[in-house]
């Protein structure tokens, strides 16, 4: 599925690698989208990790701005950066995207609802990547089968940099702990999910 240069995707056909979106990136990206001027949108990278789909590696904040003002092709190019096609990275983003289809997110669109503070997004989202990364680097396959078995009711996701602390959630994404030998909730940051007014730029520059 590789191509080189850069090729118009519906944006229907593009899969997602992340779970959260900030409001506060959302803000900056609306200050100068405009979809008349798609001519000046940077293309989006994207990669096979396998699956045969087209998966964003980075810039779901600008597709769901673009997807939100009417927008339904995009620009984009085959990411092949080392920090994607390396096996860790490749780790890492199947990860995600094993994420994404746990909360049924196959669609930029479905993001409107996982739409938070900046705050709660780098404790949800920047944070959870952090423990990924321990989690997939500092353990092996066999290792996490019997990481999971410590509380088979949940999902396993990550783990603290000593792996003192393993983090699981469940099926609605509530995260729990496992420390000392003990599994508990874990204190949520708040939770006061964005919604974003509904508009069109072109809207605006014509009224």
């Amino acid at each position: 599925m590789e191509f080189s240069g850069v090729k118009q995707i519906n944006i229907d056909s593009l899969g997602l690698s992340q779970i959260w979106l900030s409001s506060e990136k959302i803000a900056s990206v609306e200050k100068w989208f405009r979809p008349e001027r798609m001519d000046m949108f940077r293309p989006l990278p994207v990669h096979d990790f396998g699956n045969g789909e087209y998966t964003l590696t980075d810039g779901h904040t600008r597709t769901y701005v673009a997807y939100r003002n009417g927008v339904r092709t995009l620009p984009v190019f085959y990411d092949t950066d080392e920090v994607v096609v390396n096996p860790v990275g490749q780790m890492l983003y199947k990860a995600d995207i094993e994420w994404c289809g746990r909360f049924g997110l196959s669609h930029i669109s479905r993001l409107k609802n996982r739409i938070i503070s900046g705050s709660a997004y780098r404790k949800l989202w920047i944070e959870r990547c952090d423990r990924s990364y321990n989690l997939l680097t500092k353990t092996s396959a066999s290792e996490r089968i019997q990481m999971r078995k410590l509380a088979p009711e949940l999902f396993l996701y990550g783990a603290s940099e000593e792996l003192t602390i393993l983090f699981f959630e469940n099926g609605t994404g509530e995260l729990f702990l496992y420390k000392d030998n003990r599994i508990s909730p874990e204190k949520q940051p708040e939770m006061r999910q964005v919604h974003l007014p509904c508009y069109h730029h072109q809207y605006i520059l014509k009224n």
